[in-house]
């Protein structure tokens, strides 16, 4: 015999259950937002926001965080200028990659192919042609980045040779990203979370240039297949 309280149990976890679940036009209005959410940043040409990165190894003991602002201007611009660790810098001035990381290799830094920048112009790849090089899932727990309520959505690319294995990314439901994280191929996940994300605004003259510090050795393609480096 089902007792009051036994079927009152009953519909709460059916009431849970419902709330959890995602009908096809949820889903729908889900892909819409990050289609939405590609668009506007598309026709932004521009971003700006603080983030707070979250590396989380493998092989480390402890999760090493790190912060500050990133500055971008698609397809090949962009710069991610650390406040902590201070000094250190990861910039692409649209014809080369340069990596400056004090905090870990003091005096030198990387000067790579522009090409290599793909790996770290996370926002953009991720919000690329949606559906294009990625399968976009949907995730249907309700998630909330920052007190804030927001989508999540999978990532998983299509073919071989992608920077990423899988990825996650949460959008607000003003059609902006609030965190990223994506599975690296060695085992690294980083996780990215954006603050006060503003497109189309107007960036500082000099936001994808990297001055070279005085006495800072420039290590060049060439240094990192055995020729020679050199300072400015």
């Amino acid at each position: 015999m089902v007792t009051r309280a036994t079927a009152a149990l009953l519909l709460a976890f059916a009431a849970a259950g419902a709330a959890h679940a995602q009908t096809p036009r949820d889903t729908a209005a889900a892909m819409t937002l990050y289609r939405e959410a590609s668009a506007r940043f598309a026709e932004a040409k521009t971003m700006r926001a603080s983030f707070e990165q979250t590396l989380i190894s493998p092989v480390a003991t402890a999760p090493r965080v790190s912060r500050g602002e990133l500055l971008q201007r698609p397809p090949a611009r962009f710069a991610f200028r650390f406040t902590d660790p201070a000094g250190d810098a990861v910039v692409s001035d649209g014809a080369a990659l340069w990596v400056y990381l004090p905090s870990t290799a003091k005096g030198q830094v990387l000067k790579l192919p522009r090409e290599v920048g793909g790996a770290f112009d996370l926002v953009a790849r991720l919000l690329a042609n949606p559906g294009d090089r990625t399968q976009v899932r949907v995730v249907p727990e309700a998630a909330r980045v920052g007190g804030e309520p927001v989508t999540a959505f999978t990532l998983t690319p299509r073919a071989a040779g992608a920077p990423f294995e899988t990825a996650t990314v949460w959008i607000g439901a003003d059609r902006l990203v609030r965190q990223i994280e994506v599975l690296e191929p060695g085992g690294l996940r980083r996780r990215m979370r954006f603050i006060n994300m503003r497109l189309g605004v107007a960036l500082p003259k000099r936001a994808f240039v990297f001055d070279v510090p005085p006495g800072v050795r420039i290590v060049d393609q060439a240094a990192l297949l055995g020729g020679s480096t050199r300072r400015p």
